[in-house]
C-alpha cells in the first residue's frame, strides 16, 4: 500500500492550497479530487462567475463610452463565443494548479474518495479501487446547492447556478430564487445579456446579514436597472404552458401569476462530507463537521478545511484554513486564529464588506459610531461615471474600527486597506490621519473614516 505524510480529500479552494503548502514543506502529499482541480469556485463557481460578471460590466461601460463622446454600437453577443472565453479562462487556472502540484511535488489522483479506517483512504475511479496509507487527512469536500420542495431541478426550466453559467441561451423572462450573492451575480450577468430579470426573497432584504443600509441603496440600484426585486416574497408553485412557466408569488400580503421562461434557484447549500466507515466524524445538525481550533475532527489525525466546517462559504476563508492545516501538520502552528474574513459581492456596482455591521456592532454592546463617504462627492469616482454607491465606516465610541462596507465600483479591491486594518486591530483614526493619494477612490476611505471624527472635507458632516 502506498503511503503518504497527507492525503487531503477534494482540491477546491481550501485543498489545493493546503497541498501546496504541505509540498513546499516537503511533506509527501496526496491529493484525491473526484472531479476537477479547482473545485467548485474554479470550475463552477467564483471563477466563471466572475468572469461572467466582467463581461455584463462591459455592457454599463459601453454606455458610458457613448455618453463620453464615443460612437460605439453593441449588436448583441455571441454566446459561443463568450462560453469559449469563460472556460478558456477557467481551463488555464486549472493548469496553472497542475503545473503547482508538479512544483511543488504534490500528486493528484482523479476518483472518489472514503475512508475506510483511522489512516486509510480508498478511491475509486472507474470501477478501479486502490488504496492509500496516511499518517495524517484533510477534509476538504465542500458543498453542494438545495433545491427547493416544490422546485426541483430538471436543468431545463427549473435550473441551478451550474446550468446558469453554461448560458446557452438568455431567456427573455427569468425569475431568480433567492436574493444571497449568486442570486443577485446572476440577475445582474443575466439582465445585462437581455433577460428581463425578477428575484424572490423571503427575507426582508437582498443580501441577508450584509450592512442593511449599503444592501438598501444596491436594491434601489438594481431596480433602476430594470431588476425586479420582490423581498418578504415566496413562490408557492408553478404551471407549465406552452409560452413558459406561470408561477405564483406570494408578496405584500396578496398572491400574484407572473409568466417566466426559467426559474433559477440559489437558496443555499448544503455540506458534501467525505464518506468514511469504521471510524466516527462528530457533525453539527446541519451536517457541517465539527472542528476544534486546530480544525481537527474528532479523529484529531483527520483535519476538516473550507465549506465543509460551516458558514461563512467562502472560498478566501477555505484557502487560509487549507495553509494553516498545513503548516500545523508541519509543527509550524498549533491553532488557527479567526481573521477578520471580507465577502464580495459583485453585483453592478458590486459591494463588499469586513468586520461587524452596524446592527450586530449594537447588538454586541457597541456604542456605535459611523462614518460614510458617497461616490458622487469623489473626484475619481465623478470622473468614472461611478457615482453610486457609499462607504461606511463602523467603530466603536472609543475609535476601535469594527467594520467597514463599501458600496461601489472597484470596492473588491478597495476593502484589502479595511481588512487589513481589523486585522491588525488599528483604529479609525489610522485610516483618517493617513494621507491617501489623489485623485483615487481610496481617498474615500479616508474621507469616511474622517466622517467618523466629523471633519470630512468633501462631505456634509452631519
Amino acid at each position: 500500500m502506498n503511503r503518504y505524510e497527507v492525503i487531503v480529500i477534494g482540491a477546491g479552494p481550501g485543498g489545493y492550497p493546503c497541498a501546496i503548502r504541505l509540498g513546499q514543506l516537503y511533506k509527501k502529499v496526496l491529493v484525491v479530487e473526484s472531479k476537477l482541480l479547482g473545485g467548485l469556485c474554479l470550475n463552477w463557481g467564483c471563477i466563471p462567475t466572475k468572469a461572467l460578471s466582467y463581461a455584463a460590466e462591459l455592457v454599463d461601460s459601453f454606455e458610458k463610452a457613448k455618453r463620453m463622446g464615443f460612437d460605439i454600437s453593441v449588436n448583441g453577443c455571441d454566446l459561443g463565443k463568450l462560453r469559449n472565453w469563460k472556460e478558456n479562462v477557467v481551463k488555464r487556472l486549472r493548469t496553472g494548479i497542475e503545473y503547482l502540484f508538479k512544483a511543488s511535488g504534490v500528486e493528484w489522483k482523479q476518483g472518489k474518495a472514503r475512508i475506510v479506517s483511522d489512516h486509510v483512504v480508498e478511491v475509486e475511479y472507474e470501477g478501479t479501487k486502490e488504496s492509500y496509507e496516511a499518517d495524517n487527512i484533510v477534509i476538504a469536500t465542500g458543498t453542494e446547492v438545495i433545491a427547493l420542495p416544490g422546485l426541483e431541478f430538471d436543468h431545463k426550466y427549473i435550473i441551478d447556478t451550474d446550468d446558469a453559467l453554461e448560458i446557452a441561451d438568455i431567456p427573455r423572462n427569468l425569475l431568480i430564487v433567492g436574493a444571497g450573492a449568486s442570486g443577485l451575480e446572476m440577475a445582474t450577468i443575466y439582465s445585462r445579456m437581455g433577460s428581463n430579470v425578477a428575484v424572490v426573497e423571503i427575507m426582508d432584504q437582498i443580501l441577508p446579514g450584509m450592512e442593511s443600509e449599503l444592501c438598501e441603496h444596491l436594491h434601489k440600484i438594481m431596480k433602476k436597472s430594470g431588476i425586479d426585486i420582490l423581498v418578504n416574497s415566496q413562490v408557492k408553485g408553478y404551471i407549465k404552458q406552452e409560452d413558459g412557466l406561470q408561477v405564483s408569488i406570494d408578496t405584500d400580503g396578496s398572491r400574484v401569476e407572473k409568466t417566466y421562461n426559467k426559474i433559477m434557484v440559489t437558496v443555499g447549500r448544503r455540506p458534501v462530507p467525505a464518506s468514511f466507515q469504521n471510524i466516527e466524524l462528530e457533525v453539527d445538525k446541519k451536517g457541517y463537521l465539527v472542528v476544534d481550533n486546530s480544525l481537527r475532527t474528532s479523529q484529531r489525525h483527520i483535519y476538516a478545511i473550507g465549506d465543509i466546517v460551516g458558514p461563512p462559504l467562502l472560498a478566501h476563508k477555505a484557502t487560509k484554513q487549507g495553509v494553516v492545516v498545513a503548516e500545523m501538520i508541519a509543527g509550524l502552528k498549533d491553532k488557527y486564529e479567526i481573521t477578520a474574513v471580507p465577502s464580495c459581492v459583485f453585483t453592478i456596482p458590486p459591494l463588499s464588506s469586513v468586520g461587524l455591521t452596524e446592527k450586530q456592532a449594537i447588538e454586541q454592546g457597541h456604542r456605535v459610531v459611523v462614518g460614510r463617504f458617497p461616490y458622487r462627492a469623489s473626484g475619481k469616482a465623478v470622473s468614472m461615471g461611478e457615482t453610486e454607491g457609499l462607504v461606511k465606516v463602523v467603530g466603536a465610541e472609543n475609535g476601535e474600527l469594527l467594520g467597514v462596507h463599501i458600496l461601489g465600483a472597484e470596492s473588491p479591491n478597495l476593502i484589502g486597506e479595511a481588512i487589513l486594518a481589523i486585522d491588525k486591530g488599528m483604529k479609525v483614526a489610522d485610516i483618517a490621519e493617513s494621507i491617501h493619494p489623489h485623485p483615487t477612490l481610496t481617498e474615500m476611505m479616508q474621507e469616511a473614516a474622517e466622517n467618523f471624527y466629523k471633519r470630512a472635507i468633501h462631505t456634509a458632516n452631519k
